[in-house]
């Protein structure tokens, strides 16, 4: 059986944080993953709790003990660039909390002024 490397009252404070604060709903999961491990859990019983496989599990344990806090979030990936600018994308802001409820308006509004077209 894997389990968590016994933690320190530093990382066992962050991780519980973490899981009770954090807004990233797979932050809270792995730290709550790995305070659960540290009490003893076997990954099996992890795994069947978040509805994910064995081997998910214990790679979050093994990120853990050599990235620590880092691997509690995801790292950025790569994509398709978005094609408005930052300013077009506070413009774009604007016109949403203006009409929250007319995404179609805001898409004829921001192509007409960036001559952009964007799917809602």
């Amino acid at each position: 059986m894997r389990y968590v490397q016994p933690l320190t009252d530093e990382h066992r404070a962050l991780l519980e944080k973490t899981m009770k604060e954090d807004t990233a709903f797979r932050a809270r999961s792995r730290a709550h993953s790995l305070l659960l491990s540290a009490a003893g859990t076997p990954i099996k019983t992890i795994a069947k709790t978040y509805e994910v496989h064995r081997v998910t599990v214990s790679a979050w344990i093994k990120k853990w003990e050599h990235q620590g806090a880092e691997s509690l979030h995801d790292q950025p990936r790569s994509g398709r660039p978005s094609k408005l600018t930052p300013d077009e994308q506070k413009l774009a802001q604007q016109y949403i909390k203006a009409e929250p409820r007319s995404l179609k308006g805001v898409v004829e509004r921001l192509a007409r002024k960036t001559e952009k077209r964007l799917s809602k």
